[in-house]
């Protein structure tokens, strides 16, 4: 079960410009209790409604927003196309912060990954590299995980090269090596949508959900949940626009599992 969080103010929060990177922008985000070891890297989603989250979190951590703009190819194919990318977000991360800290030397300690929507095209690209894979500790996918369908098969399957590395994540997950914290809506697409893809990872881990009736926030449902280990898969109704939103909105409430 979720827990909202209070409603705090963003205006201690540090924000720095928005910065070029690839064909889109990031900006970088510190609290005044943010641990400046600590780097998430968020993708998709206006800052000013990720910043107001940030808040709430009370996440320890300094965060990065990214966005390209287009949907999910916008976001995996400037990884694809330069491999030193995530090392070149981190590495601007780290300037930013060291300027805010009057020079003070910054390196991370713990690196996790979070995404919205078409963001999660970023975290798949990123996974294909085995020191990227090796280096994240934590993954947070807010109703973001699509996929496409085995064409040869007859019923709806997901094409399980679009899930590999979810997968392999999701199985450290569940041994207590990583930690992975996923919500999808129950919104259908033409695609394999986030709940088929959410039933595929639990099929390969042979886990099975538990019924929920919660309300972590007034606008959003809870209606099912499973968990073994770190990895925990929540699952909402919601079929609209607006209700796949207050997975962005309300990110937060999953940014606070990768500190317990």
């Amino acid at each position: 079960m979720l827990v909202g969080a209070a409603i705090a103010q963003a205006d201690d929060i540090e924000l720095s410009r928005a910065i070029p990177v690839a064909n889109g922008s990031m900006v970088v985000m510190r609290s005044p209790d943010a641990n400046p070891t600590r780097l998430l890297m968020h993708f998709h989603g206006d800052p000013k409604t990720v910043r107001a989250a940030y808040a709430r979190s009370e996440l320890e951590s300094v965060l990065v927003v990214i966005n390209f703009p287009g949907l999910s190819t916008a976001y995996s194919k400037p990884f694809s196309n330069d491999s030193t990318l995530f090392e070149q977000i981190q590495q601007i991360a780290r300037t930013e912060v060291a300027s805010s800290l009057r020079g003070a030397e910054v390196d991370w300690d713990c690196v996790s990954l979070s995404s919205f929507s078409a963001g999660y095209g970023a975290l798949r690209e990123i996974l294909k590299t085995p020191r990227n894979f090796q280096q994240i500790s934590g993954i947070v996918t807010a109703d973001s995980i699509y996929a496409g369908l085995q064409a040869e098969h007859p019923k709806r399957e997901v094409d399980e090269s679009d899930m590999h590395d979810f997968q392999r994540f999701a199985s450290l997950a569940a041994q207590g090596k990583k930690k992975f914290i996923l919500s999808h809506s129950a919104q259908k697409t033409p695609y394999a949508s986030t709940t088929e893809t959410a039933e595929y990872l639990l099929r390969s881990l042979e886990l099975h959900r538990s019924s929920a009736n919660d309300h972590p926030v007034k606008s959003m449902h809870q209606v099912s949940q499973a968990q073994q280990g770190n990895f925990l898969v929540l699952g909402f109704d919601g079929t609209t626009g607006p209700e796949h939103m207050q997975h962005l909105h309300n990110i937060d409430l999953l940014w606070r599992q990768l500190s317990d």
